[in-house]
């Protein structure tokens, strides 16, 4: 059985959707990924476009303005949901490491 599309997120699909709380750009999300994550994740241009047209087309992402080439993008209401999701889902993970190496320990 083939996975739900975005039923979790990757690295770089969870910043690029962190970056779009506020209004920009792709170019502004390439800089803004490595800034956050101090230098940690990457995320190629090949790859943020992709991201971003499969974010509108879910409406996880809306465009908000375009000037020549340059198009700018923000969360919808569902995009914040399931940055929410993922974010839950990943402190999930934190707590269940933390109570077995803790277990571990003592």
């Amino acid at each position: 059985m083939p996975r739900a599309k975005f039923q979790t997120l990757t690295e770089q699909m969870f910043y690029v959707l962190l970056c779009l709380r506020t209004e920009c750009c792709g170019m502004d999300i390439l800089d803004r990924v490595p800034a956050m994550t101090a230098g940690r994740v990457h995320v190629g241009s090949g790859t943020l476009y992709n991201l971003l047209e499969q974010f509108v087309e879910e409406d996880m992402i809306r465009e908000t303005r375009v000037e020549g080439r340059r198009r700018s993008y923000i969360l919808t209401g569902k995009g914040r949901e399931m940055l929410e999701k993922e974010y839950q889902r990943i402190r999930a993970q934190a707590e269940d490491y933390r109570r077995l190496m803790g277990e571990e320990e003592g």
